[in-house]
């Protein structure tokens, strides 16, 4: 499973990955930088039907993690939470299944913000286009980026194109390579917080 983001100030980050079985699990953590390096993994033991949960911080991972992918010995499940510290929002988004060649970010928030984050999860260099399209499904924006081997890229929305975005309110994704992503949408007034996997 796939953890594509992990939030700084003022939000914080919390996960689960949950076993399903009736059997103990192996998992290895392996966390990485936002420019791909790997850092020292952990390995832990799931029992029967228990889970490995918490935030970022009470699951002692190195402090530059800027993501991290969990494998497991036997099937798991799992999701990804990201809170703000006062309390006032909350998303959060399931880490089963997410990577993928192609696929869409499917809300463009127009009262607020969307942050969209996705990874490259494969060991070398990604080329991923981003095309934004209008209600009517007509393309707005296109634009290509290259993405190294595992690493990351997050930003809002607008930021990833050169043209103006402004009357899209969905982007697609296609790349050479299988990436992770996923959006989160705030509304301007810091009450309402969702989150959605690339899907």
């Amino acid at each position: 499973m796939y953890y594509p983001h992990v939030a700084s100030e003022p939000w914080w980050t919390g996960i689960v990955a949950y076993n399903p079985s009736t059997s103990p699990c192996e998992i290895t953590v392996t966390p990485y930088t936002a420019d791909g390096t790997s850092l020292a993994t952990q390995t832990r033991t799931i029992e029967a039907k228990g889970k490995y949960f918490g935030t970022i911080a009470d699951l002692n991972l190195p402090e530059n993690t800027s993501w991290f992918q969990i494998a497991a010995s036997t099937s798991i499940t799992g999701f990804e939470l990201f809170g703000t510290n006062n309390g006032n929002q909350l998303g959060g988004y399931t880490a089963v299944n997410i990577n993928r060649n192609e696929g869409v970010f499917p809300k463009i928030e127009k009262d607020g913000w969307t942050g969209i984050a996705f990874v490259n999860i494969e060991n070398s260099t990604a080329i991923v286009t981003l095309t934004a399209y209008d209600d009517s499904g007509s393309s707005v924006a296109i634009q290509s980026l290259t993405v190294g081997p595992h690493a990351k890229e997050v930003k809002v929305a607008e930021s990833f194109f050169t043209q103006d975005i402004s009357s899209a309110t969905y982007i697609s994704f296609s790349s050479d390579k299988e990436i992770v992503g996923f959006q989160l949408n705030g509304s301007a007034d810091g009450m309402l917080l969702d989150a959605l996997p690339g899907m």
